[in-house]
């Protein structure tokens, strides 16, 4: 019986610990500021779409780990379709069976998409088992909690997660709850990572605690833009307004700004890009996602998808994502 450990996709770094633990880091901490980046920090430390995959014909998963209480659950799917869902709270340690998989099958282990996380093992023992080699195209997806997905039942339930797998990309998340305010660490880190498409949904949090005015909010997302164009140039760039949510849309925060006035600065500095000749960047519309009775029925908190607004988000920003990768 072979036994073959994790190599991990989604990850910018992997700090190994010299007692054997793994750690992780979705972003380049050179350009952190403490204490004021400290929450962006914390997030980045969360495995919010790190995944691994391999081929088998038979075996066992075995997890051997360590997260917060509320930390979410590592999932492990075999070909797409869920197999275990287990807890990632606590010290964890599983050993859980893949009885009756086809030949060479497909088998992906999900990170706890929130909570710090390590890990001492996640390896797969059985038949015929190798890395199966990440293919398809490589996406940036860069958000707030409403890209890292909380509220999701499990990791591969995350939007990006749905997408990624629907359409066989390869998912970098970006996704920090509360910490989407287009910070040069998320800039370097984005013009770093190689890409073939790259999306960036602002403005909720920037709303959220009034983090830039008029002034200042459409001038920061054309700057940030304009610095991952010059990274990445010629690649596809979805720029992601805001999705309803019903009681931020026409209440002005303490900058004196409504969610609407945010949405609408977006669409412009996307419409200001293309003037300039820039036509592969793309808008879409945040305020499209959802029906505002949609948006009241999935989002019990007023702000984050529940599980069925996650998948909604998916089967509704995939394909817009998928015509934006191809032109």
């Amino acid at each position: 019986m072979e036994s073959v450990n994790a190599q991990w996709a989604g990850a910018f770094e992997v700090v190994h610990e010299s007692d054997g633990w793994q750690q992780f880091r979705r972003l380049d901490s050179a350009l952190f500021m403490p204490p004021a980046t400290n929450g962006l920090e914390e997030r980045a430390r969360m495995c919010a779409g790190i995944h691994a995959t391999w081929t088998a014909t038979s075996g066992h998963v075995v997890i051997e780990a360590e997260g917060p209480e509320d930390g979410s659950p590592f999932d492990v799917l075999v070909n797409g379709v869920l197999r275990h869902r287990v807890p990632g709270g606590g010290r964890v340690s599983h050993d859980l069976d893949l009885d009756n998989m086809p030949p060479h099958s497909r088998v992906q282990v999900w990170l706890p998409h929130y909570g710090f996380l390590r890990v001492l093992e996640v390896s797969l023992k059985g038949q015929d088992v190798k890395v199966a080699a990440e293919t398809g195209r490589r996406w940036i997806a860069y958000g707030s909690s409403i890209t890292q997905c909380r509220t999701a039942n499990g990791p591969s339930e995350a939007w990006p997660a749905l997408v990624a797998r629907e359409l066989g990309w390869r998912l970098q998340s970006l996704g920090f709850g509360g910490e989407c305010q287009l910070d040069p660490a998320v800039e370097s880190t984005i013009s770093q990572l190689p890409a073939d498409i790259i999306s960036l949904c602002l403005g909720i949090n920037s709303y959220n605690v009034a983090a830039f005015s008029g002034r200042t909010f459409a001038s920061q997302v054309l700057g940030f833009v304009s610095n991952v164009r010059r990274a990445h140039p010629g690649v596809p760039i979805a720029v992601i307004s805001p999705v309803l949510s019903v009681p931020r849309e026409n209440v002005p925060n303490s900058a004196g700004w409504t969610l609407a006035d945010y949405r609408k600065a977006v669409a412009d500095v996307v419409r200001t890009v293309r003037e300039r000749g820039d036509a592969n960047v793309h808008l879409l519309d945040g305020a499209s996602v959802f029906a505002m009775e949609e948006a009241v029925a999935l989002m019990p908190d007023t702000l984050h998808p529940n599980n069925e607004g996650y998948r909604l988000m998916a089967e509704r920003l995939g394909p817009r994502l998928a015509a934006v990768a191809t032109g």
